[in-house]
């Protein structure tokens, strides 16, 4: 699921339980934890890819680890990363992303 936390980065302590505005997703948020989940794409239709691609990396991503993105991307024939700190996990937001990967893509 996107923009959920792994659990080697979810907090540990109890007090993370305590936040307000989550309490009402507690048991939902717990019970999704429990949940195993199957692959989330299949290597072999990423290594396929005919479709152009381009891809934000950040090197400070608080949610995805730099190493587990660019494996991710050498898996994707024909992607084109680009790597950089410029922004955050949501770098879309900012309105400047997206213009650079399409202009990445029609290169």
């Amino acid at each position: 699921m996107a923009g959920t936390l792994p659990r080697w980065r979810r907090p540990r302590s109890p007090a993370a339980d305590e936040f307000a505005g989550l309490a009402p997703f507690r048991e939902a948020a717990h019970l999704l934890a429990q949940r195993p989940w199957g692959p989330l794409y299949d290597p072999a239709v990423l290594a396929a890819n005919e479709v152009p691609c381009a891809a934000a990396i950040y090197v400070d991503d608080m949610y995805v680890p730099r190493a587990f993105s660019e494996q991710t991307a050498r898996q994707i024939r024909g992607l084109r990363p680009w790597i950089t700190n410029e922004f955050e996990h949501d770098g879309l937001h900012t309105g400047q992303v997206l213009g650079r990967l399409i202009e990445m893509v029609r290169r």
